[in-house]
């Protein structure tokens, strides 16, 4: 067979257009640190990567959802702990008026009435814009009453849960029913408590008085026994919080593994390309030239 002058140039060309294409991806490898940029680089490799970058995505969306419910659950729990001690401080007066200290019963019930609208306050208590204690009406304020301390609860029972895994949800919420109204009704031995101390009947008054003690008592064991259920969720969230960051170091690490470029092997192989590029490109410049000069004779 004779090698003509065309069939060599398009030789040499068709050599340094492979090294050139091969040049180029080794520049873009170094350049990017991956050893995968495109599909067409690697179709299984850049599989996996689309489903490890789906996986990281999907941990920092729980991630997101985590600190948000135990923001929620820390707020709850510090509304709840400030309803606990006003609700201790108003047993205290109860059990103290309830022996029958007549003179200073209207600076207590001025007292009961002022711990009355703290624990509304608290109550109401927002996050955002959103009201805390209120289910699934979290735009409508849980608690109102009226001018005779009679309260209305505006809220519902709804949960609200968060997705922290796949198929795992956790509630976060507490709403005001469960946590003032499930067993006893804070609200309403209060207005009792403060019936009692402005009852002009001292007799009456005092029994009253002293009918609120056992509830307020039940009070505090039903508030406490809301705010361990919040702190179990909290440390729930805090354990998954936990398992989500070893697990997204294990997807980085596989990430890495497939993605990213061995860059001490790359440079290397990008210097022994560039010595085969300038090769090849030295040599088709000689047989080019000799080519043309042979066709000028």
């Amino acid at each position: 067979m004779r090698v003509t002058n065309r069939l060599m140039a398009d030789t040499v060309l068709s050599s340094l257009y492979k090294n050139t294409q091969q040049l180029l991806k080794l520049q873009e490898m170094v350049s990017s640190e991956k050893r995968i940029n495109r599909p067409s680089d690697d179709p299984i490799g850049m599989g996996k990567i689309l489903d490890y970058r789906k996986m990281l995505s999907s941990i920092d969306q729980y991630n997101t959802n985590i600190i948000r419910g135990k923001t929620q659950i820390d707020l709850t729990e510090s509304c709840l702990e400030a309803i606990d001690d006003l609700v201790l401080k108003a047993r205290r007066i109860a059990v103290e008026q309830s022996a029958g200290e007549l003179e200073n019963r209207p600076t207590a019930a001025q007292e009961v009435k002022n711990i009355y609208d703290q624990i509304l306050q608290l109550a109401n208590t927002k996050l955002r814009d959103t009201y805390i204690l209120s289910g699934h009406q979290t735009d409508t304020a849980p608690f109102s009453r009226d001018s005779d301390y009679n309260a209305t609860y505006n809220g519902d029972d709804g949960d609200i849960r968060i997705i922290v895994g796949d198929n795992l949800d956790i509630k976060i919420n507490v709403t005001g029913e469960d946590a003032l109204r499930s067993g006893v009704d804070v609200f309403d031995s209060l207005r009792d408590l403060i019936n009692g101390l402005e009852d002009p009947d001292t007799s009456a008054g005092t029994a009253q008085i002293a009918t609120q003690v056992a509830p307020l008592s039940n009070a505090l064991d039903q508030i406490k026994a809301v705010r361990s259920e919040a702190a179990s969720t909290f440390i729930q969230l805090e354990t998954t919080e936990n398992q989500l960051a070893k697990f997204k170091l294990n997807v980085e690490d596989m990430l890495s593994d497939t993605e990213d470029a061995d860059m001490a092997q790359a440079i290397v192989e990008l210097q022994v390309q560039k010595t085969a590029y300038e090769t090849s490109l030295a040599t088709a410049a000689k047989i080019l030239q000799r080519s043309l000069m042979d066709f000028l004779r």
